[in-house]
């Protein structure tokens, strides 16, 4: 017999688009929202029972229906409600996962000023949050930034590493580094 240890599933590369449009300007928000389901699913992936599964279809759509009527000023603010949303609909879940990563807008400059309404999206830089909420439980959050592009063109040293017959490179202590980074 076959038995299931943990599983989970869900819907990834959800996206959002959020204007707010104040008087004077607006602000851009552009969201790619991952829903991951934990819960007693053994009778789907074993027996072929899909009456405890949400389909993924209707998670895109929950991310749809809840980022409609949120109030959430923030992404982590965001995926708390919808965790909940989740979470008090469907009693076979046993924990929901949510990750939003969120590119980066900024005002485009037009004629030297900062235009209200146009902007421009500049790197691959993302900030990125992780929220986990078992039934019962409190949320757990972890919020970070992935892939900040960064160069440094002198005074980055590489010295003092050990050195063995299959060393190759040479100390230095000026050099050009760049490295992308990923924090939470």
């Amino acid at each position: 017999m076959v038995k299931l240890a943990q599983n989970r599933y869900g819907k990834s590369r959800v996206r959002l688009l959020k204007v707010t449009r104040h008087e004077e300007h607006h602000h851009v928000d552009e969201w790619t929202v991952e829903v991951l389901l934990q819960g007693d699913f053994v009778s789907a992936h074993v027996e072929g029972d899909n009456s405890k599964i949400l389909p993924t279809d209707t998670m895109k759509n929950t991310v749809y229906y809840v980022a409609h009527r949120s109030n959430a000023t923030s992404m982590e603010h965001f995926a708390e409600e919808l965790i909940d949303f989740l979470l008090s609909r469907n009693p076979q879940v046993l924990a929901a996962e949510v990750t939003v990563h969120s590119a980066l807008w900024k005002h485009m400059k037009v004629d030297g000023s900062l235009h209200p309404t146009a902007f421009i999206r500049g790197s691959d830089e993302q900030q990125t949050t992780h929220v986990v909420r078992h039934q019962p439980g409190g949320f757990h959050v972890t919020s970070g930034l992935s892939n900040l592009v960064i160069m440094k063109t002198a005074n980055s040293g590489f010295e003092d590493y050990i050195v063995d017959e299959l060393t190759t490179l040479t100390p230095t202590s000026d050099r050009s580094c760049a490295t992308a980074s990923t924090a939470t």
